[in-house]
């Protein structure tokens, strides 16, 4: 074990920041938008690239874009930091659909590829078995999620800010208690999985005033974002998740416009 100086560890660390909403709530757009670049944008949805970066008009924009082939593929690059040398901001898009969809499909997978002859006749003429991941797989699931946030966590150790997104659920089932939460697989990460982040946002629409007009062709970044950002909350309460670290800036956390970067300064103290 190395010891170093609390000063000069909170010099060179990265934050780590969990954003929720419904889809299509702004979430990544914001993210590039209002990100420090340079940025490298991992998406494991395959979505065209093109038609977010028209809407975020940012067109000093500096972005790189890493789309996996596998789940160790995403493993590997993430655990390996020298790769993202140059980048200040890595957004990892989407923490639902790589759970939901490519991680849980690998582990069924594994899991079928594993059985008898037998069993995997049986399963084949019972199709459903296939989507449905049992106890072992949960739990398999569960330990590569938490393998990833290891990697994230020493992304920020080095440096870097992570953004993650996920989808919002309504009364998830891994915590019914909760109105909205993000939309993860199974309770053992999902209820742990808030230990990782230093922050965790619930991201909602921002209904625009009547007298603020449409951005035109043309219009700056900053006018764009101030009539499409949505509203942000940090605060922890019985009705959603959310989680902040840090200072308390003036303009508090509950439902302000969405701003990476002004989170991180005001969190790390810098309220200019």
């Amino acid at each position: 074990m190395r010891l170093v100086n609390y000063k000069s560890l909170n010099e060179i660390q990265g934050n780590l920041l969990l954003v929720y909403a419904i889809a299509g709530g702004h979430k990544t757009c914001t993210c590039i938008q209002t990100a420090p670049d340079p940025i490298t944008l991992l998406t494991a949805e395959g979505r065209k690239i093109g038609t977010s970066i028209v809407a975020i008009n940012r067109p000093d924009l500096k972005m790189k874009v890493g789309v996996y082939s596998g789940f160790d593929d995403l493993i590997e690059t993430i655990h390996t930091p020298d790769k993202f040398e140059g980048t200040k901001t890595i957004i990892l898009d989407s923490l639902t659909h790589l759970m939901l969809v490519h991680l849980a499909q690998e582990v069924l997978q594994e899991n079928f590829e594993a059985k008898s002859d037998k069993e995997k006749d049986e399963i084949s003429k019972a199709l459903t078995q296939q989507v449905k991941l049992s106890m072992e797989a949960y739990g398999t699931l569960s330990g590569q999620m938490n393998r990833l946030m290891r990697g994230l966590q020493g992304l920020t150790m080095a440096g870097y800010d992570v953004v993650c997104t996920a989808r919002m659920a309504d009364r998830p089932k891994w915590n019914r208690s909760l109105s909205a939460a993000p939309a993860l697989m199974g309770q053992e990460f999902s209820k742990s999985m808030d230990g990782f982040f230093d922050f965790i946002g619930y991201i909602e629409p921002w209904e625009v005033p009547e007298d603020i007009e449409m951005p035109k062709l043309g219009s700056t970044t900053a006018e764009t974002w101030n009539y499409y950002a949505p509203l942000i909350s940090f605060n922890p309460n019985d009705d959603y998740l959310a989680k902040w670290t840090g200072a308390m800036g003036p303009k508090g956390i509950i439902k302000r416009k969405f701003n990476v970067r002004k989170i991180f300064q005001e969190a790390n103290g810098n309220f200019t």
